[in-house]
């Protein structure tokens, strides 16, 4: 089964660019799109994403209360924070919403893979732990 992620990001140019990030690195993933944490809570419902790259700032409601519903739907989910708000603030209210990680935008390009590789790693160790 190919692992899910849902890119939540109001910006369509830095979905698109993750998106081609993502391919680019042979990282085989199905990809899914939100532009707000509505659409994001609602598109995960029936997706069921593994892993959710979340913006903090988004259009209606901020990316944490998107995240606080989806970890209560979805609490096997892995939430990445990708953000500008790159700040020790933001850092530790994410970690009150359980999150995986946190990356600033400037950040992506070196910690969005290995981030990423952690979450499917601890995904297939789980999925192995479970088979035995």
């Amino acid at each position: 089964m190919i692992p899910k992620v849902l890119i939540v990001d109001d910006n369509t140019e830095f979905r698109t660019m993750i998106k081609e990030y993502i391919s680019k690195n042979d990282l085989r993933l199905e990809v899914y799109e939100a532009s707000t944490g509505e659409m994001a809570v609602a598109k995960a419902s029936f997706v069921k994403p593994d892993i959710i790259l979340m913006d903090i700032s988004l259009p209606n409601a901020n990316g944490l209360t998107a995240t606080k519903h989806l970890k209560e739907d979805h609490p096997d989910c892995d939430v990445i924070v990708v953000t500008m708000f790159d700040t020790k603030e933001f850092k530790n209210l994410s970690k009150r919403f359980n999150v995986t990680d946190f990356i600033g935008k400037n950040d992506i390009y070196d910690q969005l893979i290995p981030v990423i590789n952690r979450c499917l790693n601890k995904r297939e160790k789980q999925q192995l732990n479970h088979v035995k």
